[in-house]
């Protein structure tokens, strides 16, 4: 960092790249990754407690974080923006420090991958192991470090500790990376604990992620690819015994078991990396049109916002806009709740996007909102049947007409059939209405 600071062009790069990401993120259309993201953090800035008041799959660093700075400066999405943009900015100065020549090329590619989020700020961590390992850093600090992983994706944790197991043969050198994360995991455990919601944490955070794999996994041609990419991978460390390979290898895991475009591009980063340190007549070739590429996405992305406009207007979605297939669905939620005279408080979304519409309705975030297979906890999906069918009588249950095997790009839903044909086979329609049909206990 000494060193950045002494060098204005430097910094003025580092302010270019922030200025790009956020323009970048902002001006493209919500997704429901980036509202439930949003969503976790606002919950813990509004004063809920993980696992107890909402559920998530993800361990609590991320919405923790990030939710405490919301509470700080404000709980307005543009905030949310600026912190993540922040989390992106931190792997660019590392990856700067590994290798200064390719910093231009991998930014054009990192890019396209700084959605605000948790994978996002995984990111960060292996690169930062990557440069503790190379410069031969302190064992603490890179225990410490893989806890913070871990404590932000518990798979990923995982996986990023596994290089480790390189220097068996130097038990001291494990026990000391061990420590930290002993630490640094108890402390989160004795905070749950505090907060009666420990065995939350630990059936929502680790013991649902069996059925999360069951429930969500997709075997496509990103499969193969994912495959044949380890292949390369492990075949180039037996070659040259590069340790950060091993790194670059164990964050392969991203792309499991959802096997998507938008994890399988975010798990091979770190690959991204390493070839355009390896292959530096292409790097070299980047460098002289890395501007074209900067400019050419963010220059669209604003044309795009300008033409659009923001169509809806409150404290998350200031300043943005909402693509046209949410904005009737809120719309016709906002008219039905009016027209019947319904007290909202009443009301429970059982539907994968309850957390959008529940945030543009200004309508408080409860264990109800985010009804997906895996993301339940141990045997999450009868649970939650137990939690619906305990609702008081006279609870309002909205869910979609119809229940659909697939998503639009072809994955598995990972709404559960399961709930949905118990409230539908269960209980009386009362209404029905734009895509949405109308239950009451």
């Amino acid at each position: 960092m000494k060193e950045i600071l002494k060098n204005k062009k430097v910094i003025l790069m580092f302010i270019s790249f922030f200025i790009a990401i956020f323009i970048f993120n902002f001006f493209r259309p919500v997704d429901m990754d980036l509202i439930w993201n949003y969503g976790f953090s606002k919950n813990v800035s509004d004063g809920l407690i993980m696992y107890k008041d909402f559920n998530m799959v993800i361990t609590p660093l991320y919405p923790m974080i990030t939710g405490l700075l919301m509470k700080i400066f404000s709980t307005n999405i543009i905030i949310f923006y600026i912190i993540n943009t922040f989390y992106a900015l931190l792997t660019l100065i590392v990856v700067y420090k590994l290798d200064k020549k390719i910093i231009f090329p991998f930014f054009i590619y990192f890019l396209f991958n700084t959605a605000p989020g948790y994978n996002t700020l995984s990111v960060f961590y292996i690169f930062l192991l990557i440069y503790l390992e190379k410069n031969n850093k302190s064992d603490y600090l890179i225990g410490l470090v893989i806890s913070l992983s871990f404590l932000t994706k518990s798979s990923i944790g995982i996986f990023l500790a596994l290089p480790s197991l390189y220097y068996i043969r130097k038990p001291k050198k494990i026990l000391k990376r061990l420590i930290p994360f002993l630490i640094t995991n108890l402390l989160v455990i004795g905070y749950f604990y505090f907060n009666n919601a420990l065995y939350d944490y630990i059936n929502f955070a680790f013991l649902g992620l069996l059925d999360f794999k069951n429930g969500n996994g997709n075997y496509n041609i990103i499969t193969i690819i994912t495959i044949i990419i380890v292949i390369y991978i492990t075949r180039e460390y037996l070659k040259n015994k590069n340790f950060e390979l091993l790194y670059i290898l164990a964050f392969m895991i991203m792309a499991y078991p959802l096997f998507n475009t938008s994890h399988f591009l975010l798990a091979i980063i770190p690959l991204v990396y390493y070839l355009l340190k390896k292959y530096k007549n292409l790097t070299n070739l980047i460098n002289k049109t890395a501007l074209i590429f900067i400019c050419i996405p963010i220059l669209a992305l604003i044309i795009n916002y300008i033409a659009c406009y923001p169509k809806y207007d409150n404290n998350l979605f200031k300043y943005r806009y909402l693509q046209n297939e949410y904005m009737p669905d809120i719309e016709a939620l906002k008219k039905y709740f009016i027209d019947n005279n319904i007290n909202v408080d009443n009301v429970y979304f059982i539907l994968m996007n309850s957390y959008l519409y529940k945030l543009a309705l200004n309508m408080p975030i409860n264990e109800f909102d985010l009804p997906l297979k895996g993301n339940l906890g141990y045997n999450g999906e009868e649970e939650l049947i137990k939690k619906i069918d305990n609702l008081k009588n006279g609870s309002i249950i909205i869910v979609n007409n119809a229940y659909y095997e697939k998503t639009d790009d072809g994955a598995k839903n990972q709404s559960s059939k399961k709930i949905y044909d118990f409230i539908t086979k269960n209980y009386s329609t009362i209404g029905q209405f734009h895509k949405f049909k109308v239950y009451v206990k």
